[in-house]
């Protein structure tokens, strides 16, 4: 027959193991000890390599020599992995191992998702708790997720540099969330937030900037720094009614159209009237903000006020501030109204932002702040749904700035709770 030769077997002796300290153990024990003996053996390959000899060999030009071992533990998914770091001395260079750099202790791919942890909502205490029992005494200590964090704070100073040129943005939306930015102070700012809804039917974060307050001079700085940055003026500003904003609004992009927000505007109005009487109010406002077209809409409104003028002034009043600015969405192709009647789609992102920041308490500093506010809104606008887009749908929408100049929206049956 031919020579066929049984394969070599491997005795658990020869791993320096024995069988009474294995049983019992689970299976991730046993690869605890695999991979020991694997980094090992790799270690002292680098070794041989490195001083171009074997152990205990001895040549006439050979310069240098194995010195010892220190103690050493590698934490990776299997967790802390104790090993004999080898030594070497009388050498021209130091031995650094390129299996294990000096500086590391973790494995790299655990380290690289504690942004992403960390941005879901999790503290230091959370990540040291959590992770205790992988990492065992090696434990995660704050200047390891200081480090990396850097990474988000790297990437936050790049992304609010980036140009802007290339984003055809159709419908701009902004809103602002206060935070405490700062620690030493009680005292919370303005975060100030800028995305987009584009002729592709995709959305985009633009711009996440500090306000101090959401005044005028705060917000024009903002939306100034998305002009230098090349940002092209946008067919409709969604946005709250902010006194502050919608003044900046006007003064960066002069005669574009606005959008204030229904939702906003129907909260304004409920606050003026007494619970009993919210629900039925509500279905009224209901008439006009989610009406089948703008005629209806405005035979709603003006239905509205009579209904409830003499018993609800400052609510009508609330209403016909500005109305029609609330009416614009009604302009544009219907399959858009959804989506820009309203600034519902930031309100979502600062829920998932509010609920990261209660783990955080007051930042540091602002920097720590802002990259962190855009990193959880970055990966919430990696879950946007796009919107259907036509090219016959944009090229509508881009012809309503200068209809709505030749026929503007006429608000009638208010003049008398505006006037008093």
């Amino acid at each position: 027959m031919g020579g066929y030769k049984k394969p070599p077997v491997l005795a658990i002796a020869d791993l320096g193991l024995k069988l009474k300290d294995l049983r019992g153990n689970p299976i991730e024990e046993m690869a605890r000890y695999g991979a020991r003996l694997v980094l090992t053996a790799c270690l002292e390959a680098e070794v041989t390599e490195f001083l171009s000899r074997e152990r205990y060999e001895h040549t006439p030009e050979g310069r240098g020599y194995r010195n010892g071992h220190r103690k050493r533990g590698v934490t990776c998914g299997l967790g802390t992995i104790p090993i004999e770091y080898p030594k070497v001395a009388d050498t021209e260079g130091t031995f650094e191992s390129a299996l294990l750099r000096a500086w590391q202790r973790k494995s790299e791919e655990v380290v690289k998702t504690l942004p992403s942890l960390y941005i879901e909502g999790l503290s230091t205490r959370d990540f040291d708790r959590g992770m205790k029992p992988l990492w065992e005494e090696a434990g995660v200590s704050r200047s390891t997720v200081s480090r990396a964090n850097e990474s988000i704070r790297g990437a936050f100073k790049k992304w609010r540099q980036r140009d802007l040129s290339q984003e055809d943005v159709l419908f701009l939306f902004l809103d602002g969330i206060y935070e405490g930015v700062r620690g030493g102070t009680d005292e919370k700012e303005a975060i100030l937030v800028a995305h987009g809804l584009k002729a592709d039917g995709k959305r985009v974060l633009l711009g996440v900037y500090l306000g101090v307050h959401e005044g005028t001079e705060s917000w024009k700085l903002a939306l100034d720094d998305l002009k230098i940055r090349n940002f092209r003026t946008p067919i409709l500003v969604i946005s709250d009614g902010s006194p502050g904003l919608i003044q900046a609004v006007k003064q960066a992009f002069p005669g574009v159209p606005r959008q204030r927000c229904v939702v906003h505007r129907t909260r304004n109005v409920l606050a003026r009237v007494p619970r009993a009487d919210q629900r039925r109010i509500r279905k009224d406002l209901n008439r006009i903000f989610h009406a089948s077209c703008l005629k209806e809409a405005l035979e709603a409104a003006e239905a509205f006020v009579s209904k409830y003028q003499e018993g609800f002034p400052s609510a009508c009043e609330i209403l016909g501030r500005d109305l029609e600015d609330c009416l614009t969405f009604y302009r544009f192709p219907q399959n858009f109204w959804k989506r820009i009647r309203n600034s519902n789609s930031l309100e979502r992102m600062f829920r998932e932002v509010r609920r990261r920041t209660r783990v955080v308490g007051r930042f540091p500093n602002e920097l720590s702040a802002l990259s962190l506010i855009w990193s959880v809104m970055d990966q919430q606008a990696g879950k946007w749904r796009g919107v259907r887009m036509k090219p016959e749908w944009a090229v509508a929408v881009r012809e309503v700035p200068e209809n709505l100049r030749k026929e503007p929206i006429v608000i009638r049956g208010f003049e008398e709770v505006l006037a008093s």
